[in-house]
């Protein structure tokens, strides 16, 4: 029989003794390994009578639900999806009902638990023992949570997708000149910098460690000045006072072209309701300039001399 898929739970069924006293025991209480190698967790009962083939073994991983693996005395070995070609037996598994995992790896970590159920036997008795798959950290995550300017708080955060058993984690600092400097926290996952300045800039090194390896992550964290932030800020509001001077500017000219146009303005009248016609001569200064210049035409006119016209002589004879 094949047990469902997914499972991280299985079971051992043995052709076992059948005894009126029963014990279960495991040699160790933890097991650790390095992840990709074979993992053996040990199991042992003590019983006086002889073999019975209603007795059975079960392997289960903790707190999972149960998926059966069974193994006979003749050989023939079912197991779950999930354990399948990698599961093994001591060959003649007659007391000793240890298992083999081979190529362990994360997902194997946790508690397992050796049962031992005999026909005659109630209720059963089993053991418990922990497996623990060793993998170094891997590559942290440096991140900086907050605003980078004067005054703020801001958070450095350092973090391994992987490790096993959990990395501890811890800091180092160096100025921009490459020089270490001591910090109020050196250790944790996150640290926290407050009312930070341009004294706060520099470099900053994140360190996950375990008993397989260690992992670095390092970031570079640069505060804004206060001469810059007012800079920052003049320059907006120089934008600004420029934008509404341009604006006023076209708003003058679209005034005054209006009223220009307003001089020459004509409207219509009628017996349907309409406005009357109001006609508009040239404006008061206009008028003067046109006089102005008939007058300047006027004076530098040549003067015409007068024409020699044949004088007429009359005479009167006497009576």
């Amino acid at each position: 029989m094949r047990a469902t898929k997914g499972s991280q739970l299985f079971m051992l069924s043995v052709v076992l003794v059948t005894a009126q006293a029963l014990t279960v025991s495991t040699r160790v209480k933890e097991v650790k390994v390095a992840q990709g190698t074979n993992a053996t967790l040990p199991c042992e009962f003590q019983t006086s009578v002889t073999p019975s083939n209603a007795d059975f073994v079960t392997w289960s991983k903790m707190p999972q639900e149960e998926v059966v693996v069974t193994k006979y005395f003749d050989g023939i070995v079912y197991a779950s999806q999930s354990y399948e070609g990698r599961l093994q037996f001591p060959s003649t598994p007659v007391t000793d009902v240890s298992i083999t995992l081979r190529g362990v790896t994360m997902a194997d970590n946790g508690t397992y638990r050796c049962t031992v159920q005999l026909r005659d036997e109630l209720p059963s008795a089993s053991a418990k023992i922990d497996l623990l798959v060793l993998v170094a950290p891997s590559k942290p995550e440096c991140k900086v949570i907050g605003t980078s300017e004067y005054g703020q708080t801001i958070s450095l955060t350092c973090n391994s997708e992987l490790g096993s058993p959990k990395p501890e984690y811890t800091w180092q600092s160096f100025s921009v000149l490459n020089q270490p400097r001591p910090m109020v926290s050196a250790s944790g996952q996150q640290i926290t910098l407050k009312n930070v300045s341009a004294d706060t800039s520099g470099f900053y090194i994140c360190t996950a460690t375990n008993s397989v390896g260690q992992e670095f992550c390092n970031m570079t964290v640069s505060i804004l000045p206060p001469s810059m932030n007012i800079a920052l800020y003049a320059g907006v509001i120089g934008g600004i006072v420029a934008a509404i001077i341009v604006i006023g500017i076209l708003a003058y000219c679209c005034c005054c072209r209006g009223s220009k146009d307003n001089d020459y303005e004509m409207t219509e009248t009628g017996d349907g309701g309409k406005e009357p016609v109001r006609i508009r001569g040239p404006a008061e200064e206009e008028i003067e300039e046109e006089e102005e210049e008939e007058e300047y035409r006027t004076r530098e006119r040549p003067r015409t001399p007068p024409t020699n016209k044949p004088q007429l002589e009359i005479s009167y004879a006497e009576a």
